[in-house]
C-alpha cells in the first residue's frame, strides 16, 4: 500500500482485537503535509522507502515488486520488528545512524539526513489513542533535538511545528478548550489591569487625602499655643518697643471708637462622609496624646471612637448696619472653599461641617455663637448674624465719599489671631496660663477675654489705587486680618480687608464698600421678612 503525501489515509483502519499477539504496531507520521496522522503495520514483512513527493511510503511484502530494491526493510519479530537498512542509505533511531535494530515503542526514526521524520508505537489492540497535545509536544521536541541546524534553527522550527500542531492537528475539544481558556486569560488580564489602574488612582486619591489632612492640621497646629510658644512670647515682650504704633489725635480717637465694634472670630469644623454622616476621626493617639502617624501624614478613618478630626481657625468680623450682624470675607465665613485640599475630600464623599463657630468683642466676657447668613458669590464678602449681640455694641458707618488715591486709611483686626494677642499681654498673664496649664486653642481666648485682653491691632496706610472691585493699600497687616474693616480717617468702612500680596511689598487689597452694601442690604432684607 502506497502512502505517498497525496494518498495517505486520513485515520487508522480498524484493529482487529483477535490479532495473534494482542498488540498493535503503527507508524505516526511527523514530516510532511500528513502530519499527526498515522498507519498501522500487519503484515509479517513490510518496506519502507520515499516516494518521488518526498513523502515516505510503507509497502507490504505481498504488494511489492519484484527484484526492486527497496532501502529499509521490516520483519516481524514478536510484538515488534526488526529494522535493517540497505547499504548506501541511512536511517537514524533517536538520532544514531543504525544498519540493523529491533524498534522499541516510542523510537523516533528519521529517513535520510533531513528526511521524514516518523514515531514507531505498540498500542493494544482497539486502543490506539487520538493524538494529545502531549504528543503533539514530545514529536516537536524530538523532531527539533534531532534535526541539523543551529540552536537558533532548531529552536524556530520547534516554535512553529508546536503551534501548527496545536492549531491544526490535536482534538477539537482540545481546541475549543484552548480557545476559551486563552478568552479568559485575556479576560483575566484586561481586568487586572483594570483593577490595578483602579488601585493606582485609589492609592493616589488616599495619598492626596491624607497630605490633604496634613496640611490642614499643619495650619490648625499653628493656631494651637504651646509652653514654647509662651517662653518665645515673654521674650519678645521683654525685647519690644513700648510704642508700637505712632497714632495721630484724629487715628486715636478712630481707633479707638471702632475697637469695640470688631469681632474676633473662632470656628472649628470636621468632615463627616455623605452617606452615613460619619465624622472623620483619629485612628487614635499615641502615649503622648498625637495622632498616630503614616509617612504621609496622620492616620484617619470613619470606625471607631478615636477623636474626631477638628479644623480650627481664626479670623475677624465688624458690627455694621444693626448690632446683630457682621460682615467678613467669604472665605472666612466658609473656610474651606479657601482650601486647595478641600475638593480632594469632596471627591471621596466627606463634607464639611461647622463644629463651633463663636465670636467675641473687645470689652465683652462672655462670646455669642455666629450663624452665616449670606455670601457673596461675585466678592470675597460675607454676612454673619450674631445669636445674642452685645446691647453695647455700635454698628460701624459706611463711606458715602469716595475714596481716592493718596488717602490715608486705618486697617482693623485680628492678625496671627491668638498669638498676636498674647504678645501684647504681660508676663504675668503667660505666666498664669502656663501655670493653669490650659493651653486649649478656646480656653486661651477665654483667659484672654477675662482678662479684657482681646483687643484689635491697627494699621495705618495709603491708598494706591481704587477700581470697582479692589482697593489697594500698604498697610502694614498680615495674614489672619482678613475680614476686618478698613476704615477712612472719619472712621467709616470704605472696604473689608481680603488679601494680602507680599510680592507687592506687602500691599493689601480690599473689597470696596460698593461691593458690601448689596450683599449687606439683602441680608437685612431676608431678616426682616423671616
Amino acid at each position: 500500500m502506497d502512502l505517498s503525501d497525496d494518498k495517505i489515509p486520513a485515520a487508522m483502519p480498524s484493529i482487529d482485537s483477535d490479532s495473534e499477539s494482542g498488540s498493535v504496531p503503527v507508524i505516526e507520521f511527523l514530516s510532511g503535509r500528513h502530519r499527526g496522522t498515522h498507519q498501522q503495520i500487519a503484515e509479517q514483512t513490510v518496506f519502507l522507502t520515499i516516494n518521488e513527493l518526498g513523502g515516505i511510503s510503507i509497502i507490504p511484502a505481498s504488494e511489492a515488486i519484484e527484484d526492486e530494491e527497496y532501502p529499509i526493510r521490516l520483519d516481524r519479530s514478536g510484538d515488534t520488528y526488526d529494522l535493517e537498512v540497505q547499504p548506501l542509505f541511512n536511517v537514524w533511531i533517536n538520532g544514531k545512524n543504525v544498519l540493523k535494530h529491533t524498534l522499541l515503542s516510542g523510537e523516533l526514526l528519521e529517513i535520510g539526513r533531513n528526511g521524514p521524520m516518523l514515531r514507531y508505537r505498540i498500542y493494544k489492540a482497539g486502543e490506539v489513542p487520538s493524538r494529545t497535545a502531549a504528543n503533539a509536544f514530545t514529536d516537536c521536541m524530538d523532531c527539533a533535538r534531532y534535526s541539523d541546524g543551529s540552536f537558533v534553527r532548531r529552536t524556530g522550527r520547534l516554535v512553529s511545528e508546536m503551534a501548527s500542531e496545536l492549531v491544526v492537528r490535536t482534538t477539537v475539544w482540545f481546541r475549543i478548550t484552548v480557545v476559551i481558556l486563552l478568552a479568559v486569560l485575556a479576560v483575566s488580564m484586561v481586568y487586572l489591569s483594570w483593577q490595578s489602574r483602579d488601585l493606582e488612582a485609589r492609592l493616589e486619591q488616599e495619598s492626596s487625602f491624607t497630605q490633604g489632612i496634613s496640611e490642614l492640621l499643619q495650619r490648625t497646629q499653628r493656631n494651637a499655643i504651646s509652653s514654647e510658644d509662651l517662653d518665645n512670647l515673654r521674650t519678645q515682650l521683654e525685647k519690644r518697643v513700648d510704642a508700637l504704633e505712632a497714632r495721630s489725635v484724629a487715628a486715636r480717637r478712630v481707633i479707638a471708637e471702632a475697637s469695640k465694634s470688631i469681632v474676633f472670630l473662632q470656628g472649628s469644623y470636621s468632615y463627616f462622609d455623605k452617606e452615613s454622616n460619619l465624622p472623620l476621626r483619629y485612628v487614635g493617639l499615641d502615649p503622648a496624646g498625637r495622632p498616630y502617624s503614616t509617612l504621609l501624614g496622620p492616620a484617619v478613618t470613619l470606625e471607631g471612637d478615636g477623636p474626631v478630626v477638628e479644623l480650627q481657625y481664626t479670623g475677624t468680623a465688624f458690627v455694621v448696619g444693626r448690632q446683630d450682624i457682621l460682615i467678613t470675607n467669604r472665605h472666612v465665613a466658609v473656610p474651606w472653599e479657601n482650601d486647595s485640599t478641600h475638593e480632594q475630600f469632596e471627591a471621596m464623599g466627606l463634607t464639611p461641617k461647622f463644629e463651633r463657630f463663636i465670636g467675641y468683642l473687645p470689652g465683652v466676657e462672655k462670646s455669642f455663637d455666629v450663624e452665616l447668613i449670606a455670601a457673596s458669590d461675585g466678592a470675597d464678602v460675607a454676612v454673619l448674624r450674631c445669636a445674642e449681640a452685645p446691647p453695647e455694641v455700635r454698628p460701624l458707618t459706611t463711606g458715602s465719599i469716595p475714596t481716592h488715591p493718596g488717602d490715608e486709611v486705618i486697617v482693623m483686626g485680628y492678625p496671627t489671631g491668638v498669638r498676636a494677642m498674647l504678645a501684647r499681654t504681660d508676663t504675668k498673664f503667660l505666666d498664669e496660663i502656663r501655670e493653669q496649664g490650659d493651653l486649649d486653642f478656646w480656653t486661651v481666648v477665654e483667659h484672654l477675654s477675662k482678662s479684657g485682653l482681646i483687643t484689635p491691632l491697627a494699621t495705618r496706610g495709603i491708598v494706591g489705587q481704587v477700581t470697582p472691585d479692589a482697593v489697594v493699600y500698604d498697610a502694614d497687616t498680615t495674614h489672619g486680618g482678613s475680614g476686618g474693616p478698613v476704615l477712612n480717617m472719619r472712621g467709616e468702612v470704605i472696604a473689608v480687608n481680603m488679601a494680602i500680596l507680599p510680592e507687592f511689598g506687602g500691599s493689601n487689597i480690599g473689597v470696596p464698600i460698593a461691593r458690601i452694601l448689596p450683599v449687606l442690604n439683602q441680608s437685612l432684607e431676608l431678616i426682616k421678612s423671616q
